[in-house]
């Protein structure tokens, strides 16, 4: 089984091409094209870059007759990834990972944060900070009343 690697914009994350079979580890079938139904070989001028090449690596399997699945993974971030976007140390991370207020995985020695995770620790960050601040807030906007 071979697998081809497209990385698209920051939206999508990255977009793997397995031929083969699905193996069922850490990904989500989204499509499985058989060669037999890509039939339209004209190219749409009208796609963004990265859905022609995603196109084209498509057809070219399909060509070699080759079945493809088209899968999603969750995107996983770095400590260091999670702490720029929070404006927080790597290691104040990896604390709240040995705290369990941040939920990980290990991958060799080193930990992965999965992106909806890290929305929903930054949800809570920014949540509490709304509910400590907003008697402040009030003061200041509406005074003494």
């Amino acid at each position: 089984m071979s697998t081809s690697v497209f990385t698209g914009s920051a939206q999508i994350g990255m977009i793997y091409l397995r031929t083969g079979v699905y193996d069922g580890a850490m990904s989500h079938p989204l499509a499985t094209l058989d060669p037999d139904d890509i039939r339209d070989s004209k190219t749409d001028a009208g796609l963004p870059a990265w859905a022609r090449l995603l196109v084209d690596q498509v057809r070219e399997a399909a060509a070699s007759g080759q079945t493809v699945t088209v899968s999603a993974e969750e995107r996983m971030l770095t400590p260091e990834q999670v702490g720029r976007r929070l404006n927080l140390h790597r290691s104040t991370v990896v604390r709240k990972i040995f705290a369990g207020e941040i939920r990980a995985v290990k991958v060799g020695n080193r930990h992965r944060i999965a992106y909806s995770e890290f929305q929903r620790f930054r949800d809570s960050v920014l949540d509490t900070l709304a509910r400590v601040s907003a008697p402040d807030v009030e003061a200041e906007l509406f005074g003494d009343q």
